[in-house]
């Protein structure tokens, strides 16, 4: 099964989606599609990732405005949420 970013949500409000807005991860976009597609499947293989989880499911993903605080950010909250 392949899913785009569009089907995460219908109206954007998955919990990823969610903490990239509320940590106002993006700058350019250029790069977030993957972005929040490669932190959506870390969640949901494993709900509550450690930094190191975080940093080797996210390696693959470059980002030249050099967010990468930001969207570990995003993706403790979105876990926390997750949660909740």
């Amino acid at each position: 099964e392949i899913t785009t970013i569009e089907g995460l949500s219908e109206n954007g409000d998955h919990p990823v989606q969610k903490a990239w807005l509320e940590i106002d991860v993006p700058q350019c976009g250029y790069c977030q599609a993957g972005q929040i597609m490669s932190a959506a499947a870390l969640l949901q293989r494993n709900p509550n990732p450690s930094d190191t989880d975080i940093e080797t499911a996210m390696n693959g993903n470059i980002c030249r405005c050099g967010t990468y605080t930001r969207i570990k950010a995003a993706i403790k909250t979105a876990a926390r949420s997750q949660t909740a």
